[in-house]
């Protein structure tokens, strides 16, 4: 057997060994290790600041599940709520979303939403289903905080809606309430952000907002007035009804409107303005300057309230401020001075549009001079009835030709002008001029003299039938006939002056009715001195 030669031989490789090798089975766990990895750092990159917000309750927040949202759209989440040491409130920790940092600022605005039905608005009723959470309202400073205290109510405007606010200075504060709206020209143009009592409580200050572009409307001479309810005006056209919505008429409402001939000038953020009580005040010609004056009224003011107006023809001029009593301890005479405040501009000559100063000018005095014009003219200052079912009373300027002569006292101060007794008043002194009349007449005397003068009269009947006889026994047939027809004569006399005679008693009768009517009248000053409504009303009925 041959040998196989070296060359048929299979020749040997060697293999370098390799350093690692990675089974394929830990391929899947690797690439998720590195998959975790790299979420860890994305959420720890994404993780924004850690801030506190203190609520005065922990309803609906809950750890973990209760979401801060901007607008609508997630920014956070609530991580803790724990309660406050003294337990006078919750701490709730949270923590942002780095893309929210820009976000906390100083003015920056919390405040839980929840489902909320109020008389203006309804809001938050996609929390129903979703759930409550925590608004956020990004504010405009420039500083930045990580502490800050919840709101208990949602903010009515954002600080991203443009417009600016505005404050009104009321006295009451009536069915006005955050969130009702304002309205101009029927249209809604802002809302009432809050409200509260004046420094010194006489007044109440409203703040509202005036979203764009309905804020360039407002004027240094814009009116605004409270709109709420329903405004019924009768006059000589018919039933006037305003109104600005329905829900104005349900939750109530602010408007607004600037006059025609007014600048075009927007006003100053936060300026002030007067809240009128209705449009008609509102709208009213508002002259600056007034001045104040005295009237001197002897007959009673009952029914005259302050604030009543001072009227001069149709034309209101001016109101009472003040009505107080004047003793006059010289003459022992009790009188009334109803202080009023008058527009001077009102009573302007015509082709004069200046205004009068506050002080004693030329101008003023050519208007006083006016006045004395006026005044000997017989211009006089009256007590009316403004309405006879209520009894009010106000006063009025006007023109009485049979007035005495007068001049105004521009020496007192505040001056002093003439009046003339009311109309009602006139009434009342006639009637019980006429009652003393007839209280003077001697009513029962007249009756006795009456009687007196009967019982004569019966007398004298009585001896000229006496007579008749003895000349019937001494005459002939002839003068019997006379007799007869003077006895017949006699006879009806007698019947005419009996007791029960219609003479009599028709003359009773209206002796009777006289002291009647006398009565009558005196009862009838009497009630119009304390009801002058019974014109109207008739004779109130008397309390047990």
């Amino acid at each position: 057997m041959t040998e196989p030669t070296p060359s048929s031989l299979p020749t040997a490789r060697v293999d370098t060994p390799r350093r690692f090798r990675i089974p394929l089975v830990w391929v899947i766990p690797l690439v998720a290790a590195l998959i975790g990895v790299f979420l860890a750092l994305h959420t720890w990159y994404q993780q924004g600041p850690d801030i506190t917000i203190r609520f005065k309750t922990g309803e609906g927040l809950e750890a973990g599940k209760t979401r801060i949202k901007y607008k609508d759209v997630d920014v956070g989440q609530i991580d803790s709520v724990t309660l406050a040491e003294d337990g006078s409130y919750v701490i709730a920790g949270a923590r942002l979303a780095r893309s929210a940092d820009h976000l906390l600022v100083d003015d920056t605005r919390f405040w839980m939403v929840s489902a909320r039905v109020s008389g203006s608005a309804v809001s938050g009723l996609g929390t129903l289903l979703s759930g409550t959470y925590v608004g956020l309202d990004a504010g405009k400073s420039a500083e930045a905080r990580r502490e800050f205290t919840a709101l208990d109510d949602a903010p009515v405007v954002s600080f991203d809606v443009p417009g600016r606010y505005f404050t009104l200075h009321a006295e009451t504060l009536g069915s006005i309430g955050v969130g009702t709206p304002v309205y101009f020209r029927r249209m809604p143009a802002g809302q009432v952000t809050g409200y509260r009592l004046g420094e010194h409580g006489k007044r109440i200050e409203v703040r509202v907002f005036i979203k764009a572009p309905y804020d360039r409307f407002v004027t240094n001479d814009t009116r605004f007035w409270n709109a709420g309810g329903v405004d019924v005006k009768v006059g000589a056209d018919g039933v006037q009804v305003n109104t600005e919505s329905l829900t104005a008429i349900l939750a109530g409402g602010l408007a607004f409107l600037t006059p025609a001939d007014s600048p075009d000038e927007p006003a100053a953020a936060e300026r002030s303005f007067r809240l009128f009580a209705n449009r008609e005040e509102a709208i009213r010609r508002q002259v600056d300057e007034r001045q104040h004056y005295v009237l001197r009224f002897t007959e009673s003011v009952r029914g005259l309230s302050v604030g009543a107006p001072v009227d001069f023809r149709g034309i209101t001029i001016g109101e009472v401020v003040a009505i107080q009593p004047q003793l006059n301890l010289d003459s022992a005479d009790i009188s009334m001075h109803v202080e009023v405040s008058l527009q001077p501009g009102r009573l302007r000559t015509a082709g004069s549009k200046s205004r009068l100063p506050a002080g004693a000018t030329s101008e003023d005095a050519a208007f006083r001079a006016f006045v004395d014009q006026l005044v000997a003219k017989g211009l006089r200052a009256q007590l009316r009835n403004g309405n006879l079912v209520t009894g009010q009373l106000y006063v009025a300027l006007d023109f009485f030709p049979g007035a005495g002569a007068a001049r105004p006292d521009w020496a007192a101060s505040p001056p002093r002008l003439p009046t003339q007794r009311g109309s009602l008043d006139e009434l009342q002194t006639t009637l019980m001029r006429i009652v003393g009349k007839l209280d003077k007449l001697p009513i029962e005397q007249i009756g006795t003299d009456t009687r007196k003068l009967l019982a004569s009269l019966q007398r004298s009947v009585d001896e000229t039938e006496a007579l008749l006889k003895r000349i019937d026994n001494l005459t002939d047939g002839e003068v019997r006939s006379t007799i007869v027809e003077a006895r017949s004569a006699i006879a009806d006399t007698r019947k005419l002056i009996a007791s029960d005679a219609p003479l009599q008693q028709d003359l009773r009768a209206s002796l009777q009715e006289l002291g009647r009517a006398a009565q009558a009248l005196r009862h009838l000053a009497d009630t119009l001195d304390r009801h002058p409504e019974a014109l109207l009303r008739g004779k109130p009925e008397e309390k047990p």
